[in-house]
This record gives structure tokens, C-alpha cells and sequence, in this order.
């Protein structure tokens, strides 16, 4: 397995919250997938308050990934951002709804 520095690109530019970027192949166990740009909304104490569905502060509401060769923030090239997928291919993206009941994967 890779070490956490190999996994999570670390970028003085990027908001400290809610915001990261990481290799999706270990994210999503995808070896094809580079590094994702990842935005996630977790749960407050306001948000259990208003949905009975959210069990404990912290948890994710919803995330979305999308894959990336640059950092937004700072542009510096992601070492190994080469995914094996045809360039036609580049871009996967996901959103993950985890707010109800029923969990959807977009």
C-alpha cells in the first residue's frame, strides 16, 4: 500500500475544509483512476436536528469526485496523474447522495 503522502496531495491554496485531493485508485479501489479532486458536506448538530435520516456529526451527507491530472489551487502537475484510461476516457466523476434514506450514486 502506498503511504498517506502518496495517496493525498497537500496544497497551502486549498481550502482547509470539506476539500481535498487524493488518488481516487485507492479511494475507489479503481487501479485505472488517478487523482480526484474530492468536495464533501459533512453533517453538523444543525443538520442531525433537521434530518432524522443522519445519525452522528461528522458523517457525510454528500460527496462528489472528479478526476484530475492538475491541482486546481496551486496547478502543480499530480506526480503519476496518468490514468491508464484512453483520453477519450479522462474525466470519471461521482456524486454520492447520502442525505436520505435511500442512498444514491450518481
Amino acid at each position: 500500500m502506498d503511504s498517506l503522502e502518496n495517496l493525498m496531495h497537500d496544497c497551502d491554496q486549498m481550502p482547509k475544509n470539506g476539500v481535498a485531493v487524493r488518488s481516487g485508485a485507492a479511494f475507489f479501489e479503481d487501479d485505472d483512476l488517478g487523482w480526484c479532486l474530492f468536495v464533501e458536506r459533512l453533517a453538523t448538530e444543525d443538520d442531525l436536528q433537521e434530518n432524522h435520516y443522519l445519525e452522528e456529526v461528522g458523517e457525510m451527507i454528500w460527496m462528489t469526485a472528479v478526476e484530475i491530472k492538475f491541482c486546481p489551487y496551486c496547478g502543480e502537475k499530480l506526480v503519476a496523474a496518468q490514468s491508464e484510461s484512453p483520453t477519450d476516457d479522462f474525466g470519471y466523476f461521482v456524486h454520492i447522495d447520502s442525505s436520505s434514506w435511500l442512498r444514491k450514486r450518481r
